[in-house]
């Protein structure tokens, strides 16, 4: 997504914040606009309308309707109807990324993967997630891999921060190490 488009996708996702906030709404729209976006891309031919400059806004408005209109918060549909008006279709999946940011923010929830080396236990993952919780103040929400090319402990990636405990994570550095003292 180009600059210009990332500024506009955190624009709209603002305002339908601020909008759904103050009508006690979030949640709702939040999983509202979600599965729209799902549903949208998850659709090769409503996609194809959805993203498409030919269709007119007035039949793609129709569509939209007909499909989401009784489903959804009326608030989600008129935010959905005024992408379509202002041609801004292509901001969707940046607006969705952009909620889900602001929601977090609200509920202190703080998304975080974990790549382990074997199928971590469930009393491995409840631990690890319980750390983050200490080390964030916030709380935890852990997607996990596996990856056996870490040979062994867990890489971790919140926001920015990356926290490699991996085996292969300690002989990268010790090669590095290594090899600037000779």
């Amino acid at each position: 997504m180009a600059v210009r488009d990332m500024r506009a996708a955190k624009r709209y996702a603002t305002a339908l914040f601020a909008t759904a906030k103050s009508a006690g709404k979030l949640d709702a729209v939040e999983a509202d606009i979600r599965s729209a976006g799902e549903i949208i891309a998850g659709n090769a031919k409503l996609s194809e309308l959805w993203e498409s400059r030919v269709v007119p806004a007035g039949k793609k408005r129709d569509i939209l309707s007909k499909i989401f209109e009784g489903n959804v918060d009326v608030l989600t549909l008129s935010f959905l109807r005024l992408l379509i008006d202002k041609r801004r279709e292509e901001i969707l999946p940046g607006v969705l990324h952009e909620m889900r940011e602001l929601v977090d923010g609200v509920n202190r929830l703080v998304r975080a993967e974990a790549t382990f080396a074997v199928e971590p236990t469930k009393e491995e993952m409840d631990a690890l997630i319980l750390s983050l919780e200490k080390r964030t103040g916030e709380k935890v929400q852990l997607s996990k891999h596996v990856d056996a090319s870490i040979l062994g402990g867990v890489i971790v990636r919140m926001h920015d921060t990356i926290i490699d405990g991996s085996v292969r994570g300690t002989l990268d550095k010790l090669r590095e190490q290594l090899l600037s003292e000779a």
